[in-house]
């Protein structure tokens, strides 16, 4: 039993945590010699309805460099997206076995039954 508790809560902890993680971390990289701001795993658009999500937002047209820039971020934020849907559904796991193993009921051990002398 406390076994089960230990990985329920440690899931629902990871799940958090790397939620927390995915919202805050802004990821960068460095395109042509200047640092890019790529922003976070997971994106303000994808929490609030009408947000924009400001790395890849993009106003009026596009230069050379911003295309760079935008492939780059691209794959930097996929990276990242990656890591943190991954280490999410560990913990989402983690919790599920935690939380079956705490549903199951306990076996009751088994007493010896005593032995009847049959008349045949």
């Amino acid at each position: 039993m406390d076994r089960a508790r230990a990985a329920l809560a440690a899931g629902i902890l990871i799940v958090l945590a790397a939620f927390a993680y995915g919202t805050e971390v802004s990821s960068s990289t460095t395109v042509d010699g200047v640092r890019a701001d790529c922003g976070s795993a997971i994106s303000a658009s994808w929490l609030v309805s009408g947000t924009g999500d400001e790395a890849f937002d993009v106003v009026g047209s596009e230069t050379r460099a911003d295309e760079r820039r935008h492939a780059a971020c691209g794959a930097v934020v996929q990276r990242a997206r990656t890591g943190v849907l991954a280490t999410m559904a560990a913990g989402a796991l983690l919790a599920l076995v935690g939380w079956s193993s705490y549903q199951q009921p306990r076996e009751r051990p088994r007493s010896p039954r005593p032995q009847v002398a049959s008349d045949r």
